[in-house]
């Protein structure tokens, strides 16, 4: 896959001030990479945007029990709290994107613990490449509500450009690859299986109006996790055909990856229906965030297999992390 640089340090009016680079408040250190010489000293960036609904924003209010991410893997760019004198970047820890709320998009304070720590940090054990992370997600949302035209699309828009914008601007930096992650479907599955909603051309068209978005730069891939397909306690049949028609069009349009399918046979005792403990977020975070990383590299398409018993205990392991639901 063609490789796609910024230039090196961007025109006062086209960029972004590079000299706040990381937060001052963010926990942990903060990282002051030197000042690179060469293109071949300055560190690669991949962004990505985190859109969709609730189980996009996180409601495993068991945040403390997140996959940590490690210094320097992957930052919040901060489009809504962000500012030059405390910085746009902060380390990303959950719950992501808790307090970047406006009146175009808003989430208001339900984000209490999802997937993004561990996609990023699986993301960094695969690639070797740093993550900046846009959140741009609200629960309860239709894709009717993201389409081109409306508050969330443009806001969504201006969040992912100014990041690419900010990025590349920093003296050390350049975007590598820009992608976008998409949960959402809970809201449409009625709908659509009613026959009364082209979900698959909605969600091209978000897509597509995220292309191109400067320099040369935006949305390469919407890489997708599937919807909960569980409502009060048991399956729906409506958000299993949602589901399955997001695998569908990631197997014909190769704009579309399908990410993961973790939340596909998930025991009752590890969900709080539509949403889901924190395990199961890390779980499906460090899936998606995997094979998302494979496929940037070589274009390997993932091998998406559903949750099984005990995945969330053998990543809890790997992080020393005690979840609250096996105690």
């Amino acid at each position: 896959m063609k490789r796609i640089l910024c230039v090196a340090l961007c025109a006062a009016t086209a960029c972004m001030a590079a000299t706040a680079c990381v937060g001052q408040n963010q926990p942990g250190p903060t990282p002051t990479p030197p000042p690179a010489q060469t293109e071949e000293q300055r560190q690669d960036y991949d962004l990505f945007i985190f859109m969709g609904q609730s189980n996009m924003g996180g409601r495993g209010i068991q945040y403390s029990e997140a996959v940590p991410v490690g210094a320097g893997h992957a930052y919040e760019y901060r489009a809504v709290t962000g500012n030059d004198q405390n910085g746009w970047l902060y380390q990303v820890q959950e719950p992501f994107g808790k307090d970047e709320n406006n009146q175009q998009l808003s989430d208001g304070n339900k984000k209490s613990g999802g997937m993004v720590s561990a996609f990023c940090e699986a993301y960094y054990q695969t690639a070797q490449v740093p993550v900046i992370a846009v959140s741009a997600s609200v629960g309860g949302t239709s894709i009717n509500s993201w389409t081109p035209g409306t508050d969330y699309f443009n806001e969504a828009k201006r969040r992912l450009t100014n990041a690419i914008q900010y990025t590349c601007g920093l003296e050390d930096g350049q975007v590598r690859h820009v992608n976008m992650v998409w949960c959402q479907g809970e809201s449409d599955a009625s709908a659509f299986a009613a026959g009364k909603m082209d979900y698959s051309g909605k969600l091209n068209s978000i897509v597509q109006g995220l292309k191109n978005l400067y320099n040369g730069l935006g949305v390469e891939h919407c890489f997708i996790v599937p919807p909960s397909e569980y409502g009060d306690g048991q399956l729906s049949e409506t958000k299993t055909a949602l589901a399955e028609e997001q695998i569908k069009l990631c197997s014909q349009n190769p704009d579309f990856v399908l990410a993961s399918l973790k939340f596909r046979n998930v025991p009752k005792v590890l969900r709080d229906d539509p949403h889901f403990f924190q395990g199961v977020y890390n779980v499906c975070g460090w899936d998606a965030g995997t094979h998302a990383a494979t496929f940037i590299a070589d274009g390997t398409q993932p091998q998406c297999t559903p949750f099984a018993e005990g995945e969330e205990l053998e990543l809890a392991q790997k992080f020393g992390i005690t979840l609250s639901r096996h105690t």
